[in-house]
């Protein structure tokens, strides 16, 4: 069909590989020809170019590869892996040949490889395990995931850990700083690094490590779940507490008292912010470990899970030149997130932005933030004095507390500048009345307020393993008094490797956006109570998160448990 790169003819395997493409229609002859022209023109491998070129997919080649090889073909995103398999390869083998080992059959280790033609990946597997190597063809991509998914650092901490005992001045060198060559080569830094570096991995926002009477357990908090990754003995809490406090400049003298700090992480070639908090337990300090994941705060609104027609909404919102727009709902529902999404859509060059935050999570070019400083007398409400002196067109306000900061809040709203922030209520009514109970007239919200977004966070249905399920009766009823409609079965998903086996890959946002309206002003300046904001509202046109949510079970986005767990008992029957 062509030349190589010394001008010979292809391989015949290359040419047998071509003609399954087109016999499958994969790729049509003239676009082979055009392949071969670059396969001889830079010498790359015919499947590089094919993929590079967007011809075909990595699925589409190695099944015409399984095909050509007559070697089985492994989805690893749905095949289970038996742990017994994995453990007789080391982690650093499996990534260095792109080879996953599966399952144990007979006498055999079978074995999902990128290339199974590679004859020397085999004998030192075969070599290592002691096992005849039974070799299978999986993605390239799919054998890395599932390395990162099933190769827990759990034994490589404990082996590190082990060592603490033997270094008696090890805690003595990190208190007292006396030598931070001691620091860095002891083993009890190796194993936060790996526990750090694990959690980001498994796409962990946060990391408890909490002293119990004879243990200290390590969990992570993964899609708002928390699971427990790992057991250690009490005797490293010490030395794992004062390194944590050493990296976050805490006072690592200090226990009695809780503090916070923050630092950054390198994990391969990922950055992230680790914001960390202790506090003293009965048992020790237990410490918990916030991880801010930089790309999560250049999200655009389209990716957090709005629907259309809110979406909408919010923007004409968000194109309001002064007034106050808050985003609502209970610790760790996204707040932060849809604020930065929010002003990563406002114009930064036209417009003056400054934020005001505890702590400043991320930072933007062309913004200015500010960090409350309670010690140096810079609360909430003394640094929006300050910058209403500083000429801003944008504020956002991390979160609305107490009464003096949301006075402030409202009245740089009405004197003409654009001001995001967040407060804690159920829903977009509750935060209507959350701002009176924190002092604010009734005449101010109607006048500055320009709408609420309420919001939850919901497991979103992996899609590599998602099933048909029936609904139960509970569901039913659900969806028959939110949707008047009778859902018999939904997907949900069943658990694979790429999900860790839990149904659940992500999460997403469930939304409610209220516009404050002419008619929500009147209600709200003649006392109405919540019921009667919350009908006039949905006949506006508002969607509940109630409704919010089960229209994303429709559109397999997450499922019924999520949403009835989550969203339910909040807010009334959407009409």
């Amino acid at each position: 069909m062509g030349l190589d790169a010394e001008g010979n003819k292809l391989s015949s395997k290359e040419k047998s590989l071509s003609q399954r493409l087109i016999e499958a229609n994969l790729i049509s002859a003239e676009e082979m020809e055009y392949v071969v022209e670059r396969h001889k023109a830079n010498g790359a491998r015919l499947e590089d170019i094919l993929i590079e070129q967007g011809l075909v997919t990595h699925e589409d080649m190695t099944m015409v590869m399984s095909l050509e090889t007559d070697v089985p073909f492994v989805d690893l995103k749905r095949h289970r892996v038996d742990s017994r398999a994995f453990e007789k390869v080391p982690e650093a083998m499996a990534r260095r040949y792109t080879a996953m080992p599966v399952e144990i059959v007979d006498d055999a280790l079978v074995v999902v490889m990128a290339d199974p033609d590679n004859l020397q990946a085999i004998q030192d597997l075969a070599a290592q395990t002691r096992m005849r190597i039974q070799p299978a063809i999986g993605v390239a991509e799919d054998i890395q995931t599932a390395i990162d998914i099933h190769y827990k650092v759990r034994e490589e901490v404990q082996k590190e850990i082990s060592q603490v005992k033997s270094e008696p001045l090890m805690v003595e060198a990190v208190e007292s700083r006396i030598s931070a060559d001691l620091v860095a080569q002891a083993p009890i830094v190796r194993a936060v690094d790996l526990i750090i570096g694990q959690a980001v991995k498994d796409r962990a926002s946060d990391i408890h490590i909490e002293p119990q009477e004879e243990r200290v357990r390590v969990r992570y908090r993964i899609d708002g779940m928390l699971h427990e990754m790992m057991s250690l003995p009490l005797n490293v809490h010490a030395a794992l507490t004062s390194r944590l406090k050493i990296l976050a400049d805490m006072n690592i003298a200090e226990r009695r008292r809780p503090q916070d700090g923050q630092f950054t992480a390198k994990v391969g070639a990922k950055v992230v912010d680790i914001r960390a908090a202790t506090v003293d337990t009965i048992y020790g300090e237990k410490i918990v470990l916030r991880v801010l994941d930089k790309s999560l705060a250049f999200l655009p609104l389209s990716d957090l899970g709005f629907l259309p027609e809110p979406l909408a909404k919010y923007r004409r919102m968000l194109k309001t030149p002064y007034g106050m727009i808050l985003i609502a709902g209970p610790t760790g529902s996204g707040k932060t997130t849809t604020l930065y999404a929010s002003v990563n859509e406002l114009d930064r060059h036209e417009r003056h932005i400054i934020t005001i935050e505890d702590p400043v999570e991320y930072r933007f070019e062309d913004i200015s933030p500010i960090q409350v400083n309670p010690k140096a007398g810079l609360t909430f409400a003394t640094g929006l004095r300050a910058i209403m002196r500083l000429d801003p067109d944008v504020m956002l306000v991390g979160e609305i507390r107490d009464s003096e900061t949301a006075k402030i809040t409202i009245q740089s709203a009405l004197t003409g500048h654009l001001v995001l922030s967040s407060i804690h209520a159920n829903d977009a009514i509750g935060v209507l009345f959350r701002l009176v109970d924190l002092g604010v007239e009734t005449f101010l919200i109607s006048s500055g307020l320009i709408g609420v977004v309420a919001q939850r966070m919901v497991r979103r249905v992996c899609n590599h393993c998602r099933v048909l399920s029936q609904a139960t009766q509970e569901e039913r009823m659900a969806f028959q008094q939110e949707l008047n409609e009778d859902l018999k079965e939904y997907y949900k998903g069943e658990g694979c490797n790429l999900c860790a086996n839990t149904g659940y890959l992500g999460r997403t946002g469930v939304h409610e956006v209220m516009l404050m309206s002419d008619e929500i002003r009147r209600a709200l300046l003649t006392k109405a109570n919540a019921s009667e904001i919350r009908e006039l509202a949905i006949k506006e046109g508002m969607l509940t998160m109630r409704h919010d949510g089960l229209l994303k079970v429709k559109q397999a986005v997450t499922t019924s448990s999520e949403v009835l767990k989550n969203v339910f008992s909040i807010g009334g029957v959407q009409s």
